[in-house]
């Protein structure tokens, strides 16, 4: 077997494993274990996994605060936001999450239909001050700066007090296998307290967010009915998040 196409199995494996060891790399490829170790170091060099010891994980999702970057207008993640917002329906009550997507999201919400939309996040909710149409709910709790969003006991205590018709989250990293997870732990539970009380769970997410992994896992990608992502994203993963149950809607180019 060339070496491109034990680095190509490797990766597959990868994505469908969440984790790959040395020595089974070492019988599956019918190569030694140094030359696996080898692979690994490439593939690492080349930013394509995370080496680890005796094997390897997928990339670790790298995370930029939020409040330093929402006022950046990232045409990419406009555009997934504007694929979103077909999937909202006159009279739901839906929940917007932190990020710089749903903030695009919310800066292009219908206007013709009345709906309620809950979200821990001050910035979403301002840009919904002047919306007539929407009943806008602002969660309490403590702030996290980074994220610019309420979160922990009181926010989670808020959550489980209200019945999504769907929620929209703007991803951090989803893996096939080891699911949607984020960088902060409180995060991680507030996010998994929204899941619980959402009728349809719509994750949005550019192709840069597929396959990683982060620290906290919020939950298996089986809990999550859609995935609005774009045109670049792997079509081994996206067929992998299908097997799982999920929908995929690419947004336009």
């Amino acid at each position: 077997m060339l070496q491109q196409e034990r680095h190509n199995k490797i990766l597959d494996l990868l994505s469908q494993l969440g984790r790959v060891y040395a020595t089974e790399l070492s019988v599956t490829l019918q190569v030694s274990e140094d030359t696996i170790r080898r692979d690994l170091k490439q593939l690492d060099d080349a930013k394509l996994l995370r080496r680890v010891h005796g094997g390897a994980l997928p990339l670790q999702q790298e995370f930029d605060e939020y409040r330093e970057r929402h006022e950046e207008v990232d045409p990419l993640k406009k555009r997934v936001a504007l694929a979103a917002i077909p999937f909202i329906k006159e009279n739901q009550t839906i929940l917007l999450d932190s990020g710089t997507t749903c903030l695009q999201l919310a800066m292009n919400l219908p206007t013709h239909f009345n709906f309620t939309v809950v979200t821990p996040s001050p910035l979403v909710a301002t840009k919904l001050i002047h919306h007539n149409n929407i009943e806008l709910i602002l969660l309490g709790g403590k702030i996290f700066k980074p994220a610019v969003m309420a979160l922990g006991a009181t926010t989670n205590a808020m959550l489980r007090k209200i019945h999504f018709d769907a929620c929209f989250l703007g991803i951090c990293a989803l893996h096939p296998n080891k699911g949607l997870s984020i960088n902060n732990l409180d995060e991680a539970e507030t996010l998994a307290t929204i899941i619980e009380q959402s009728e349809q769970v719509i994750a949005l997410g550019s192709s840069l967010k597929l396959g990683k992994m982060a620290t906290h896992k919020v939950c298996d990608s089986n809990k999550l009915d859609l995935l609005v992502t774009d045109s670049n994203s792997d079509q081994h993963i996206l067929n992998l998040l299908k097997e799982k149950g999920l929908q995929i809607e690419i947004c336009a180019d």
